[in-house]
């Protein structure tokens, strides 16, 4: 029935509860499970600011005049992908001791836009995310990526809610 399950996680530990989940399906259904990490693209950290002495008097104590000076983007994204794909070891080396072989995906972009974009092209036959149980204002104010992903796809949607936490 699931042949391809995909595993959207964020780094939190409440993204994490899946795991379980995940391991029992896995289990039952022999599906390749996919562990998926979408970073937001860091449009605020491409440029660095670079301090050049004042060219009003040579050799003076001045503050020295900063210039724009872009960071090379493919070395930030590398730096990224890299601690993303650390970030999700830890639930790949988990899913493996359950006896399952979990691929690993990094994207870049809108979580829940390339969390949708990348089910669709991968044929994937569900999708199993943890919820973070907003209520009230909290969810009015930053709304749900889980649900924004349930609501954008046709693809099945297994939506864990974390155990309360006070």
């Amino acid at each position: 029935m699931f042949r391809k399950v995909l595993v959207p996680l964020d780094g939190s530990e409440m993204a994490e509860v899946v795991l379980p989940y995940v391991e029992n399906i896995g289990a039952c259904y022999s599906a390749e499970v996919i562990l998926l990490r979408v970073v937001p693209i860091p449009q605020d950290r491409l440029i660095a600011t670079v301090y050049q002495p004042s060219m009003v008097v040579p050799g003076s104590a001045e503050d020295p005049v900063p210039l724009p000076h872009p960071v090379y983007q493919e070395q930030e994204m590398a730096s990224l992908r890299a601690e993303a794909e650390r970030m999700l070891a830890g639930a790949r080396r988990r899913l493996g001791e359950a006896g399952l072989q979990p691929r690993i995906e990094v994207l870049f972009g809108r979580p829940e836009e390339k969390i949708v974009e990348y089910a669709t092209k991968q044929d994937v036959d569900l999708i199993v995310i943890s919820t973070h149980g907003r209520t009230g204002f909290g969810r009015w104010a930053f709304g749900s990526v889980a649900k924004r992903v349930m609501r954008a796809t046709t693809i099945p949607v297994l939506m864990i809610r974390p155990p309360h936490q006070e």
